[in-house]
Parts: C-alpha cells; sequence; structure tokens
C-alpha cells in the first residue's frame, strides 16, 4: 500500500509531522481535491472546518479521508499508519 498522502495545504505542520515520520506527502488546496487527483495516495487529510468538502463522501475511492479538527499531529500520523498498514 502506498505511504503517500494528500493533505490539505493549511495544515502544513501536520504534514511536516508526517514527512518527519517517513511519509511521502504532498500539499493540495481543497479544490484540486478531486478524485482523478487523489489517485494513488493512501489518504487524504483535511482540516474539516471546510463544509465545501462534504461532496469527499460521494467520491467513488477506498481512499480513507482523515478529519484533523481537534487531533494532535501524533494522533493523526497514528491514523494515517494504521489505515495505510504500516504499524508494527
Amino acid at each position: 500500500m502506498t505511504q503517500r498522502v494528500a493533505i490539505e495545504r493549511d495544515l502544513s505542520a501536520i504534514g511536516d509531522h508526517l514527512a518527519e515520520n517517513g511519509l511521502q506527502v504532498e500539499r493540495l488546496d481543497l479544490t484540486d481535491m478531486t478524485p482523478e487527483r487523489l489517485q494513488g495516495y493512501g489518504a487524504v487529510i483535511i482540516s474539516g472546518q471546510t463544509t465545501n468538502f462534504m461532496g469527499m463522501a460521494d467520491l467513488k475511492t477506498r481512499i480513507p479521508v482523515i478529519e484533523a479538527a481537534g487531533k494532535t499531529a501524533d494522533e493523526i500520523t497514528s491514523m494515517v499508519k494504521e489505515r495505510l498498514q504500516l504499524l508494527h
């Protein structure tokens, strides 16, 4: 499974933390997160503060979407790794 993760551009500190933990991180604007654009990613991290992102639930994809609101960088990293089955 891919270690490539898409993250909402505004979540730079979390993106840095994920990269420090061995994940390949690509920062995207919310408007760029289309089903076609997200192919090849193992997970998507969004802020959870944007109501325009609700269309994501309609995507025909198995990519896990993780909402960052209320979570620490460590919690998000653990969630991503768990979903990517990278935890030992």
